[in-house]
């Protein structure tokens, strides 16, 4: 199956974020748990990125607590390497998770016994750096992170067209977007995790909604009230209203 055969229908979810980029405002995310209530916000991303396995269990923990009071799901997330098997089937069972992302596991490698052949299934591998053929052996597809492949298109022209193929050849099951501001200046390495203007999403306009799997995980430390502005541009992007 490729991108362009993708019978994925995208759902756009707003994100719970747990990591910034240098300069960029970090997401409380114990805060943004809650603001879910007030906004009627049932289904979100979740991103542990910047949690190690005691503040996991805290975050965990909270999220299990707002249950009580809000259903919710959170359908897809990006893992870290460092999680045990157990915390994979607990957010499957917990809060229906069914997708997630790792970054390429020759940078960050897996826990003592790695993961299972099921779990790996439903494991996406997210374009960091230049991605390898072999980064994706044995798991489900890309993640493509679409501010990352603009990256790849300014930075590694060389290595641009590589990717695409890449892209065209193998399932692209889930996706972050972020900011990118293209100021004009210094490397092209000029995504970000936390938008001011809406034009920051403009260079979404180049790719086609073939490269967009399930889940289209909005990755901003913005509060979620200003994620919803991002999530309506892209569910117009992608015809989705």
């Amino acid at each position: 199956m490729n991108a362009l055969s993708n019978p994925d229908t995208p759902e756009v979810l707003c994100s719970i974020t747990t990591a910034a980029s240098i300069g960029d405002p970090s997401m409380d995310w114990r805060i943004a748990v809650q603001d879910t209530v007030q906004l009627g916000i049932k289904r979100f991303a979740l991103f542990l990125t910047g949690l190690k396995p005691t503040e996991r269990k805290n975050c965990y923990q909270l999220l299990l607590t707002h249950r009580l009071r809000h259903e919710f799901e959170i359908p897809f997330v990006h893992a870290r390497s460092d999680m045990h098997p157990d915390e994979y089937r607990f957010l499957m069972h917990e809060f229906g998770t069914k997708r997630f992302n790792l970054h390429p596991v020759r940078k960050a490698e897996l826990p003592e016994g790695g993961l299972p052949d099921d779990l790996r299934r439903l494991i996406y591998i997210e374009n960091v750096g230049k991605l390898l053929e072999s980064d994706l052996n044995g798991f489900a597809g890309i993640c493509l992170d679409i501010s990352h492949l603009e990256i790849t298109r300014r930075v590694y022209p060389e290595y641009y067209p590589t990717l695409c193929a890449m892209i065209e050849n193998h399932r692209v099951g889930a996706n972050h977007v972020s900011a990118y501001q293209n100021e004009g200046k210094g490397d092209g390495r000029d995504d970000k995790h936390h938008y001011v203007s809406i034009t920051e999403f403009d260079y979404l306009k180049a790719y086609p909604k073939e490269y967009f799997g399930r889940y289209v995980a909005i990755e901003l430390t913005n509060p979620l009230s200003e994620q919803l502005a991002v999530k309506s541009l892209l569910e117009n992007h992608l015809n989705l209203i």
